[in-house]
């Protein structure tokens, strides 16, 4: 069994426009079962080697919050921001995690929304990116052997919950290339507040969108230099079709 962590990253809604956030970022990190314990474990303990030390009873390492200093990081040096950064995305290396996500380009979503649903339709991004990533995730459990299941475990995002749980359900009986047969139940929307290896998946989808804003050309930080590098080993590239996802979002939405 796989536990499969869902985050997004530059989610802006419907809105497609936003000029600070041009690209959605929907990012799943795969984790064995048998390594959960230990993984985070090991991430407990590199907060108390290098996280701050003003913590509520809910304390949340938030990538955002990580690399501009603010919620409980706020006062807190960038040296150790940075350092409880790559001790966290060395613990996802050690325990040799693979890490999938599907970057979308909002205005050009925007046009293929027009192409296929006609003017004023607008479908959250992350419905789209979702099939996507689930697609790749269950391939990916294919490959690991032909018992090997999946469940996958998401942010809870109250504006997508809903449809989530019905494209989980929908797309088990899909035939054909988004066809999931490795996800099993229906899958869990918990408070990323509750699971240290869900916002692990938010570090790795934060840097993930970082890197894809630079290949559209968007001013770089160098405080995103090591973050991109130290996610590269995890990534896991699979074979997704969009234009097949977006036939099936046209039939699926109507």
């Amino acid at each position: 069994m796989h536990l499969i962590y869902i985050d997004e990253s530059g989610n802006t809604g419907r809105n497609l426009a936003d000029p600070a956030q041009p690209i959605f970022v929907l990012g799943a990190l795969v984790v064995p079962e048998t390594s959960w314990r230990q993984i985070e474990e090991d991430l407990e303990e590199a907060i108390r080697l290098y996280g701050p030390k003003d913590q509520s009873a809910d304390f949340e390492i938030h990538g955002g919050d990580i690399r501009q200093g603010t919620g409980v990081f706020r006062g807190v040096s960038v040296a150790d921001r940075l350092r409880l950064r790559d001790a966290w995305l060395d613990v996802a290396i050690k325990h040799q995690l693979r890490f999938i996500y599907r970057a979308i380009v909002k205005k050009r979503y925007e046009r293929w929304m027009t192409k296929a649903f006609g003017p004023g339709i607008t479908v959250n991004p992350h419905l789209a990116a979702f099939p996507l990533v689930a697609q790749v995730a269950n391939n990916l459990l294919r490959d690991f052997g032909p018992d090997v299941l999946g469940i996958i475990i998401s942010d809870d995002n109250r504006e997508v919950v809903g449809d989530i749980e019905r494209f989980q359900k929908l797309l088990r009986v899909t035939p054909g290339a988004l066809h999931l047969d490795r996800i099993i139940e229906k899958g869990f929307f918990i408070d990323s507040r509750k699971s240290r290896l869900l916002q692990l998946s938010d570090l790795c989808t934060l840097h993930a969108r970082k890197s894809e804003e630079r290949k559209l050309g968007l001013d770089a930080k160098t405080i995103d230099d090591r973050g991109i590098e130290l996610i590269q080993p995890l990534i896991h590239r699979g074979k997704e079709s969009f234009p097949d996802v977006i036939e099936w979002l046209k039939t699926v939405q109507k």
